[in-house]
This record gives C-alpha cells, sequence and structure tokens, in this order.
C-alpha cells in the first residue's frame, strides 16, 4: 500500500506502539538522526500492527513528509499496518495539507507542494511536477539559460533515484514555501541502497557513507556509464545554493552532507536513514539576479 498514512483511533491495545523520540523534526542533522531512529525501530517488524505515537512531537518541517512516507511505506513493504497517534492538531493539519496525512484540508495560503509519489519511468511527470510547482514568484531571479540547468539539476536528482536506488517503493518528493523564514524547500526521498551502495554497485569504494555523497556531490562525478549525462546538474544546485544563501543537505543511510552559507559539513548520524534524501532550501529574501555566460562552462554563475 502506498500513499498517505491514516490517522489511528483511539484503540491502541492491538498495535504495538512506537515513539518517535522527537521534540521537533526538522530538515538538518538532528531532524534526520531522528527519522532514521524511527525506520531503524519499524525494520524489526514485519506482519504486525503498529502505531506511531507522536506524543512528544511538537513540530515538524512540512516538505519531511517526504521522508515519513519513505520510512512507513518500507515498512509497509514487510507486512506491517502503520497508523499515526497522538499528533498534534497543528501538525496533523500541516501533513493533511501535504497529502502527508489522509484527510482533506484546504491550502488556502498556497504555501505547500503536495508530497507525491513516483514510479521509475516517471521522468516526465518528475519534470512537469517540479516546474509547476517550483517556478513561483518568491523565486529569485534567473536567466533563462540558468533556469534550465537549474531544473536539470533537479531532473538529476530523480534520475538517479530511477537508474541506481533499486528502491522497492516509489520516490516521494514535495515541498513547503516558509514566508516567515523567506524559505522554499524541496526535498526528494528513494528508499534504495543509498549513495554508497550505488556508487559501490558502479565500481567505487569509499570507507564512509558521508565521503561518497561528498564525492558524488563534485561537478562532473558520476558513477554511470557511457554516454548518460551525470554529475553537473548537481553541481549547479549547489554553486545557487551557495550563492542565493541557502542549504543544499543529502542524507544516505548513516551518511549526512550538507552545504550550508557557502560551507560543506559531514557527519555520520546514529542510524540507519533508508535510502537517499536530498534537500533543496532556496532563500527566497534574495533580491539578486542570476545569469550563465555559458552552458559549456556552469562554474560561471553571476
Amino acid at each position: 500500500m502506498q500513499g498517505p498514512i491514516p490517522k489511528g483511533r483511539a484503540d491502541l491495545s492491538d498495535r504495538l506502539m512506537i515513539d518517535i523520540c522527537a521534540y521537533e523534526i526538522r530538515a538538518d542533522m538532528r531532524g534526520f538522526d531522528a527519522l532514521a531512529r524511527l525506520h531503524t525501530e519499524l525494520a524489526r517488524f514485519s506482519d504486525e500492527k503498529i502505531g506511531i505515537d507522536c506524543q512528544r512531537l511538537g513540530w515538524i518541517d512540512a516538505q519531511l513528509g517526504a521522508c515519513l512516507l519513505t520510512i512507513v511505506n518500507l515498512s509497509r513493504a514487510l507486512g506491517n499496518d502503520i497508523q499515526i497517534f497522538n499528533i498534534a492538531p497543528r501538525i496533523q493539519s500541516i501533513l493533511q495539507k501535504n497529502k502527508t496525512l489522509l484527510g482533506s484540508r484546504a491550502d488556502v495560503h498556497g504555501t505547500t507542494i503536495p508530497i507525491t509519489q513516483f514510479d521509475r519511468d516517471d521522468e516526465v511527470k518528475f519534470s512537469d511536477f517540479t516546474r509547476s510547482r517550483l517556478m513561483r514568484r518568491e523565486m529569485p531571479r534567473m536567466s533563462d539559460g540558468l533556469r534550465g540547468k537549474f531544473f536539470e539539476g533537479i531532473d538529476e536528482l530523480f534520475a538517479n533515484s530511477a537508474l541506481w536506488s533499486n528502491s522497492p517503493i516509489p520516490v516521494f518528493a514535495g515541498g513547503q514555501y516558509f514566508p516567515r523564514l523567506d524559505r522554499l524547500s524541496f526535498i526528494l526521498s528513494d528508499g534504495g541502497q543509498g549513495i554508497q551502495g550505488s556508487l559501490a554497485a558502479a565500481g567505487r569504494q569509499f570507507k564512509a557513507p558521508e565521503d561518497a555523497i561528498d564525492w558524488a556531490m563534485e561537478m562532473n562525478n558520476s558513477a554511470r556509464q557511457g554516454d548518460i549525462p551525470g554529475g553537473l546538474g548537481l553541481g549547479i544546485l549547489k554553486d545557487f545554493v551557495t550563492m542565493n544563501g541557502g542549504c543544499l543537505l543529502v542524507c544516505s543511510h548513516s551518511g549526512y552532507w550538507e552545504a550550508r552559507n557557502g560551507h560543506v559539513t559531514k557527519h555520520r548520524i546514529s542510524g540507519i536513514y533508508p535510502g537517499t534524501a536530498v534537500s533543496l532550501e532556496i532563500n527566497t529574501s534574495d533580491t539578486k539576479s542570476y545569469h550563465m555566460q555559458s552552458s559549456i562552462n556552469p562554474h560561471e554563475i553571476w
């Protein structure tokens, strides 16, 4: 079963309960550590009725609903029946608006990029989705050439998942505009073998998962063979968020990589996040206009 997570009923007697064990889950290292712990707990069970207890949870970044659906659907693939319990009304409303939870809530402010699932062969559907949802008036101004390369970079995120993740479930993607924070966030999560596993399958070995991520995020680095392009688009996204004052982060299994404010940091999280999640955070208060002098040398963003 794919799709949104049902909210549970009052009777918990017939369910194993798993505490989400976090007061807040944000798109940062601590947030992904909490998500990894949840996955680790759920992965212990098969063919069970399980409740995720959110009593402690006071906040979750809306776009991380894509990560929740990745974790829940991997557990469903093991035959588990998953429901959410004790969720705060404000969080419930947010996650219903973006289709993470079952239930209909209208997005009257137009800030939601709904969490949407994509099969491996949904390249055109994904491309149409990102262009229709991310080309908002809040986005920084870009020349036509740079805008094309920017969306090529996002398309490459999906192409990498389709080609290399070997995920048993669909890819989930979506986002959220935070007007008070001047931030537009977009995330993709695939539930597959992770970047280190994908590179190992292509013959490249790394001692640490965070080092594998770091290699994959360099311009022109790619595990793809032959005439299949790769690596360029991710470098464009990295360069853009550096100049824009945004953030690009990747969590893949126990590796965590983040480019924020011009600095790259690498960490090891305590659990295993299933597959790879890539989060793009754009600073919408940025008033600069961005151009690309040459499509041959994509480092020439100014």
